[in-house]
């Protein structure tokens, strides 16, 4: 099914439902893992074959779907697959292409929204899938997709994946390569998945009640997993409390309680939730159902001190508490459905329960948003290296990021994010790139990370350095984008502005990995040569203040960027004049222009080149007309590095100043002739 995989969940040796399904809306995959997995599939890698047969593990082909496609394939080798979220089409395209390409299976890299050509997939016998599931075509593109299908090398083939609504505004005339799908049986579906359970559990029986069969039938085939998850967990948490669960007979009050349970779980425990507020407004026992939801499988005494603290945060009141300082673990964890296991830890009932709880709590008190999650954060932070921490970090990041998806909004996302990164930084920097790779919250929270980007001189020096570390990693599969945002945290918006040294060291090291990579150092190279030659002051700043970051670059020899053979000196021209401070003063140009003033002085076999570079960058002798900002920029930087007034014996660097300066002015039409040069 796309997007959630129960498989993965429910295989894993000493898998049982208590621990997987708490990790949230993934099924209890792993960040680090998903992130992989994502990243592998954005970079536009052949797919590996392991990771197509898991994805397609639980997958039910539809008949009707499957012919409908082959049609148009054998037609022509592209096909559109539409649907609404939820209703299988990249499942549907690793299953379609396995079958015609074998296991050559990539998806086409681009940056989100960038224009796609044909000519780019260049691979034989490929079968390539293009992601434009969260994108709006502009018009047309359904015509171009016929026009240029000729264009795909012999025996490849292309899946292309849209919304229902994008396609009715871009397909016009190519309604011969589209198919919307319909899916297969939800029953067939759920069927399936609960074949993958690491028990025997006699699947008919939770396929015949009337509550059970009727949901499934208005549901999208994504959908079902949930269901499926809710069923398995609640026979392992029977079964391992000595009950029968569906071995029981189905007319039974027993298994009849067993299937509400289950639609209740699979229906998030709204209506259950709303109840259980209702009839407890004591704030007592919501903050302790609150914190056993955030904590579950922590010790009692931890969960009970963190309900304490909960409620400070949430700036109540405590209340006067009755005999023996009032209501004790017992009696709150009972009524918080939740139990008290024998080795002292705190478990729900019910299978999504701690999830559900959570995810109430956000719906329905928006405005504490900002102190739960400064809360939720210090409870990852004062957990530090236990066995908890980690699972907790995972938990809540998954949360987020569903809650940013289902909400469209990105303030839990944000917040979270700055209250990690002085105290938790690697969790944060996962989070912000999980939540930029998930289907369904990425293109949003991108476009987040680009408002957050400019304004960089009121972020905070942490959360700008797990900003720009998340940037780099993202960079891999965004480049242009991703350089764009470290390039605007770069560049302050106000002159007087300076990056704290840590900032300031984030940066450098971000661009320094990247340029170390070889397929990203030219993406690197013309993204900065277009962002100079632009004549828009943000496109400018960015092509400054990235290169000034470069520019500093060491080697044993010198400059890495001059010691580069790959780099030429009148690239090395054009960039430093880009460079140069007209507008306002920037202190790492001049820290870079330091630095190879000096190189200049102390290795002097470099010292005409960099003279000759920086003399250009002032003033070519083809230029139109001499620039009298970039000659007040060079001498102000010239200062910068060697000040006025001078020591009474020169010194070498003071005489190098002097002479470039003096070979400045001679450049200038306008200077008046030297009364002492030969006449002709």
């Amino acid at each position: 099914m796309e997007d959630t995989d129960l498989h993965e969940e429910i295989t894993e040796p000493g898998w049982t439902g208590q621990v997987s399904q708490r990790i949230g809306t993934n099924r209890g995959t792993v960040i680090g893992t998903l992130i992989e997995q994502g990243f592998r599939r954005l970079r536009g890698v052949t797919l590996p074959p392991a990771e197509v047969a898991a994805q397609l593990k639980t997958y039910v082909r539809n008949e009707d779907d499957d012919q409908a496609i082959h049609k148009i394939l054998n037609q022509w080798p592209v096909v559109v697959l539409t649907g609404v979220h939820g209703s299988g089409r990249f499942s549907t395209a690793l299953d379609v292409l396995g079958r015609r390409v074998g296991e050559n299976i990539r998806q086409v890299r681009r940056e989100p929204d960038a224009p796609f050509g044909m000519a780019g997939l260049q691979e034989t016998k490929t079968g390539w899938i293009l992601d434009l599931r969260a994108e709006q075509p502009s018009a047309g593109f359904g015509r171009e997709l016929v026009e240029d299908a000729d264009r795909l090398p012999e025996g490849s083939c292309l899946v292309v994946l849209m919304s229902i609504t994008a396609w009715a505004k871009c397909g016009q005339g190519a309604t011969e390569i589209a198919s919307p799908l319909e899916g297969p049986p939800r029953k067939d579906i759920l069927r399936k998945q609960l074949k993958q359970a690491p028990f025997a559990i006699n699947i008919e029986k939770w396929l015949s009640p009337e509550p059970i069969s009727r949901s499934l039938d208005s549901l999208l085939p994504a959908q079902v997993a949930a269901w499926a998850n809710a069923i398995i967990t609640t026979e392992d948490i029977e079964r391992r409390n000595g009950r029968p669960a569906s071995d029981a007979s189905p007319d039974t009050d027993y298994f009849k309680g067993l299937v509400l349970e289950v639609v209740k779980a699979a229906e998030d425990w709204r209506t259950e939730l709303l109840n259980w507020h209702n009839t407890h407004s004591d704030s007592a026992y919501r903050n302790y159902l609150l914190a056993a939801a955030v904590l579950e499988g922590a010790s009692s005494d931890k969960i009970y001190e963190a309900s304490a603290s909960l409620a400070a945060a949430l700036k109540e009141t405590p209340e006067p508490r009755s005999g023996q300082q009032g209501l004790g673990v017992v009696a709150l964890t009972h009524t918080a459905n939740a139990d008290l296991q024998p080795d002292g830890t705190i478990r729900f009932r019910y299978n999504n329960y701690a999830e559900a709880v959570v995810d109430y709590f956000l719906d329905d008190r928006p405005h504490l948003l900002e102190e739960f999650t400064r809360w939720t954060a210090a409870q990852v932070t004062t957990l530090g290296e236990s066995d908890l921490a980690a699972p907790l970090a995972q938990r809540v990041s998954h949360w987020t990021v569903h809650y940013t998806a289902r909400h469209r909004r990105t303030s839990l996302l944000r917040s979270l994010a700055e209250q990690w990164s002085s105290s938790y930084a690697d969790a944060a920097c996962d989070l912000l790139v999980l939540a930029a790779i998930d289907d369904h919250a990425g293109a949003l929270a991108r476009s987040a990370y680009r408002r957050w980007a400019k304004e960089t001189d009121a972020l905070s020096t942490d959360f700008k350095v797990v900003l720009i570390q998340a940037f780099q990693r993202l960079a891999t599969i965004y480049p242009t984008s991703m350089l764009s945002r470290i390039a605007e945290l770069a560049t302050p918006a106000h002159q007087d502005t300076v990056h704290s040294d840590k900032a300031t060291a984030a940066i450098s090291q971000a661009l320094n990995v990247l340029w170390d990579q070889d397929d990203q150092r030219a993406a690197i190279h013309k993204q900065l040569t277009q962002w100079a030659g632009d004549h828009s002051k943000p496109q400018q700043s960015a092509a400054q203040s990235t290169f000034a970051h470069l520019a500093t670059r060491r080697t044993p020899n010198g400059p890495a960027l001059l010691t580069d053979s790959q780099i030429t000196t009148e690239w090395l021209t054009d960039m430093w004049r880009s460079a140069l401070p007209t507008n306002a003063w920037s202190p790492i140009v001049a820290q870079a222009f330091a630095y190879w003033m000096q190189t200049a002085l102390d290795t002097p076999d470099f010292s005409p080149t960099i003279q000759q570079i920086f003399l250009h960058a002032v003033h070519r002798p083809a230029d139109p007309h001499y620039s009298a900002p970039r000659m007040i920029a060079m001498q102000n930087l010239l200062y910068s590095w060697t000040p006025a007034p001078p020591s009474q014996q020169p010194s070498d660097a003071t005489q190098l100043r002097d002479q470039l300066l003096t070979r400045l002015r001679a450049e200038d039409p306008a200077a008046p002739p030297d009364a002492h040069a030969p006449q002709p």
